[in-house]
């Protein structure tokens, strides 16, 4: 089974921060992931600046980078004119939003579920006609600071709703990070009963210290496909209580011992953790590279 992973620090850990990085370090920080192997990156998310003024410049970032061969670029739409800008600056991997809790969802788009899925029917059908690949995102699969737990039968529906769209792609989000390999285990089974033929992924947060263990359990049935954070950047700014992402190194280094993802370099992907640090000047909750000198004495791998 080959496994990937896709950055999400350019777009979910920088609009969780109040410093707003310039084109230049975000361009930095891309061409240290490209070093060390990552080839699938979300470089930010098509949204009004004025409201998330740390996704300002999101076009010339795309237009840098779009033309290399081999690599996912993806960027994140919310409505219809978040599609057009996209498909504007050549982005051909889109990532659509809807949440299973209506509450978040109001805060994150300022519509109900109900309202937005007619949105989100528009504009997966302006993408399917430029050809673009699209993944569906559904937040707060697994819990949600408003409205407590989500019922699977919520969830469910929303993929059935997606599959009959004929999206590409189908990413199970545990926006707050309340997912445990309990909850995992059986959201994975209930969804894989309704197609084997849709690709599923999953983005988690290690609120509770579950996000490893979680991704271990996903493993187990069939799943392939991670999102992380370099450094564990991140959060949802739309949801409380919702810390960093899991951290990218962290999730390498553990995939590497399960013998994936050997075509990554931890050393530089360590680097560029530690460059994420120095530019907000802070820990963050990466920890492979805090201590990568002691891993690379023991040779863990």
């Amino acid at each position: 089974m080959d496994v990937e992973i896709e950055e999400v620090g350019l777009r979910e850990g920088v609009q969780s921060n109040k410093k707003i990085l310039s084109l230049e370090e975000k361009i930095n920080i891309v061409k240290k992931l490209l070093n060390a192997g990552i080839n699938r990156i979300q470089l930010g998310s098509f949204v009004n600046p004025k409201l998330v003024p740390q996704m300002e410049g999101v076009e010339e970032l795309f237009k840098y980078f779009g033309n290399i061969d081999n690599i996912k670029f993806s960027g994140l739409v919310l409505n219809i004119k978040g599609v057009e800008r996209a498909l504007g600056c050549g982005v051909k991997f889109l990532e659509m939003s809807l949440s299973a809790s209506n509450s978040h969802q109001i805060e994150n788009t300022g519509k109900t579920i109900d309202e937005s899925i007619k949105e989100i029917s528009t504009m997966i059908n302006i993408a399917k006609k430029n050809n673009a690949y699209i993944r569906a995102n559904i937040s707060a699969a697994f819990g949600c600071s408003f409205e407590g737990i989500i019922k699977i039968e919520t969830v469910q529906s929303l993929v059935e709703m997606l599959i009959k769209k004929d999206v590409d792609e189908i990413a199970l989000s545990d926006t707050v990070g309340f997912a445990t390999p309990g909850k995992i285990a059986k959201m994975l089974d209930v969804v894989s009963t309704i197609s084997q033929n849709t690709r599923f992924s999953l983005h988690l947060h290690d609120t509770l210290g579950m996000g490893l263990a979680n991704i271990i359990t996903a493993l187990e049935k069939g799943i392939c496909s991670f999102d992380s954070s370099i450094a564990g950047l991140g959060g949802c700014p739309f949801m409380k209580d919702a810390p960093g992402n899991v951290a990218t190194e962290d999730v390498v280094f553990m995939l590497q011992s399960l013998g994936y993802l050997k075509n990554i370099d931890l050393q530089l992907l360590c680097e560029c953790a530690r460059y994420v640090r120095h530019l907000y000047h802070k820990q963050f909750t990466g920890r492979i590279s805090q201590h990568i000198e002691t891993v690379s004495r023991l040779n863990l791998n």
